[in-house]
């Protein structure tokens, strides 16, 4: 073969080649960006849509009832841990601050009890503890945010992180709504931001799922920055609600697992009859306001720790 016809068939052979790479490319799409450079959605809501679909759930939630399997372990100030499982607990919920998270066992009764109103907060640990840790907003004000207390789960940070308060009006009023994307969990977080003295602190954040605007993170932040509880949620329920369609149910979270880094409690807690409210005695509602009193643990082995004065029965 000559030189000339012999180069012409190389050539033939590298476009051929060139051709083939060049249609198994376009056939094949480039690998998705890994997660740390996730790409930006077409579209992003602005801070008051956002905030807007978030309000039209939880202010269908007046209040709440709902029966839950929790599995907690509570470490106390001396650094012991105190584990119990169940089945059988109840959790309630009134806007804008009442809650309670209870917990019983079969033969034994209360293990633990753990809530707030508008006034007063407490924690009851039976197993190993025998101690209802009491507390007043008021008293604790006084102390300072940054407080560090014996009492091993505080129960307004739970309540945080249900996910179903409700978000004022004004974005500018304290404690702010600062909202920002985060590509790498497809999620837009909202930092809420209240000002001391001297400078802006952060309370917590919550990453809501940009798809469904429902919450999936949640980390408080005491004053000085460090996170006091570290939440995630998930598994999303209709709650049902009386004379009304089941397609116009709100919706909260099912699945809770919470880990509190100043101590190393932690608990994890499902929901799962989950109503606004159940009938109790004579026509009753659960929850209402008397439901949410500190327990009266008089004429039992259970002792009172009062957090913020130094009274101890």
């Amino acid at each position: 073969m000559n030189q000339p016809l012999q180069l012409a068939n190389s050539l033939r052979i590298l476009l051929a080649s060139a051709i083939c790479i060049a249609l198994v490319a376009g056939c094949c799409p480039p690998p998705p960006p890994d997660k740390e450079h996730a790409l930006n959605p077409p579209t992003l809501l602005p801070t008051a849509a956002v905030i807007a679909q978030i309000n039209a759930n939880n202010q269908k939630l007046p209040t709440l009832w709902a029966s839950l399997n929790y599995n907690v372990t509570i470490v106390d100030d001396q650094g012991r841990q105190h584990s119990v499982t169940s089945d059988d607990g109840t959790l309630l919920f009134a806007q804008p601050v009442f809650f309670r998270l209870n917990g019983s066992k079969e033969f034994i009764g209360t293990v633990f009890d753990i809530g707030a109103n508008d006034s007063e907060f407490w924690c009851e640990v039976v197993p190993g503890l025998n101690t209802l840790y009491r507390g007043s907003f008021a008293e604790l004000q006084q102390m300072g945010p940054d407080t560090k207390l014996p009492i091993p789960i505080r129960p307004e940070l739970i309540r945080d992180v249900l996910g179903v308060g409700i978000i004022g009006p004004n974005l500018l009023a304290t404690p702010a709504p600062i909202m920002r994307f985060d590509p790498s969990s497809d999620s837009y977080v909202i930092l809420f931001a209240s000002q001391t003295t001297d400078h802006w602190v952060s309370q917590k954040q919550i990453w809501y799922d940009r798809k469904t605007i429902r919450p999936r993170r949640v980390v408080v932040y005491a004053e000085e920055g460090r996170p006091v509880l570290e939440a995630e949620l998930a598994h999303d329920l209709r709650v049902t609600v009386p004379n009304a369609p089941p397609e116009n149910w709100p919706m909260v979270a099912a699945d809770y697992r919470l880990f509190f880094p100043d101590n190393g409690s932690h608990m994890e807690f499902s929901l799962k009859d989950v109503m606004l409210f159940k009938e109790g005695r004579h026509g009753v509602p659960i929850p209402s306001r008397s439901n949410f009193d500190v327990p009266d643990v008089s004429g039992t082995d259970i002792h009172t720790y009062f957090l913020t004065s130094s009274r101890v029965d």
